[in-house]
């Protein structure tokens, strides 16, 4: 009974702190190198937590892009897009130090511009559902970058000074954050009903170490990101715009932003509106993430 009240608190009060202490040092310092020297040595660091630390999660993420790949790819295939999986995601952690400077110093291109910017010009509310792939912190910069402030709901960081990095990371390009939770759904719907803003959340979203989209054949489940875009879309008369962002190479990015989400109206019948809307939206993120699994975070957690 004591042991798991003692392992709480030494992560608490021990762990977390050191560790963020660490990473508020590293992250400070690396603001002071070149973008290219940060993102390589973030991709070092990937590569060796995977051989190092992280042998099993590694592994699961292999047999997961088996499963997953569309070309019936070969086990050293897996092997090989994972091991590019992890460099690309530790750069991604360290780029986390400099995102407010990736659009300034042209590091992020971006394609289907003008859906966004149709919709913005129309006055309409904007859901912009993103995935985790490539950089997927880019495309907040990117919609800045464009002219166009949003409101974006985020998933915390299980240590609170890492969460607190991060989020100072975020807000340093303008985003305006909202922590999960009652406030945050109301907070999201008076920004989308009443001001008729830009909303940022996640489609691919992780809760207790599953997936929830895409679907790959699976039922969703009840607290879905993909559900709550529906109803918030529903709720606001908002399109939902799907974006994604690429690593090109290095620290350079494509976010594109796809046409607007045509979905169905609750009708009379609630439930089988919002399943064919959840269908909708996969029909349109399954081929994306599958076809580049190398650069999809989440790949680690399915």
């Amino acid at each position: 009974m004591l042991r798991p009240l003692l392992g709480q608190w030494r992560r608490y009060w021990l762990r977390d702190p050191l560790l963020g202490f660490l990473n508020l040092g590293l992250t400070r310092g690396l603001r002071q190198l070149p973008l290219d020297w940060i993102s390589a040595i973030g991709g070092f660091l990937g590569v060796a937590n995977q051989r190092y630390r992280f042998r099993a999660q590694g592994e699961r993420a292999q047999r997961a892009y088996l499963k997953l790949s569309p070309a019936g790819a070969s086990a050293r295939e897996a092997e090989q897009a994972v091991t590019r999986l992890y460099d690309h995601v530790g750069r991604s952690m360290l780029e986390f130090s400099v995102l407010d400077c990736l659009w300034p110093e042209g590091r992020i291109a971006v394609a289907g511009a003008e859906h966004l910017l149709a919709a913005r010009n129309a006055g309409q509310p904007v859901i912009v559902m993103g995935l985790h792939l490539g950089n997927w912190e880019t495309i907040g910069p990117s919609m800045m970058g464009l002219g166009i402030a949003f409101h974006a709901i985020y998933q915390p960081q299980r240590n609170r000074f890492d969460d607190r990095i991060a989020r100072r990371a975020r807000e340093r390009y303008g985003a305006i954050l909202l922590r999960p939770g009652i406030a945050a759904t109301r907070a999201a719907h008076r920004h989308l009903a009443k001001a008729r803003g830009v909303l940022l959340i996640y489609g691919d979203d992780e809760r207790r170490g599953y997936v929830n989209a895409p679907l790959f054949g699976r039922e969703v489940r009840p607290r879905a990101n993909i559900l709550n875009i529906v109803r918030f879309a529903w709720a606001s008369d908002a399109v939902v715009i799907p974006a994604y962002a690429l690593r090109l190479q290095g620290a350079r990015f494509r976010v594109t932003y796809l046409p607007p989400v045509a979905l169905a109206p609750p009708g009379d019948n609630h439930a089988a509106a919002l399943h064919e809307n959840v269908e909708r939206l996969d029909r349109v993120i399954t081929p994306v993430v599958r076809a580049h699994l190398d650069q999809w975070y989440m790949l680690l957690d399915y």
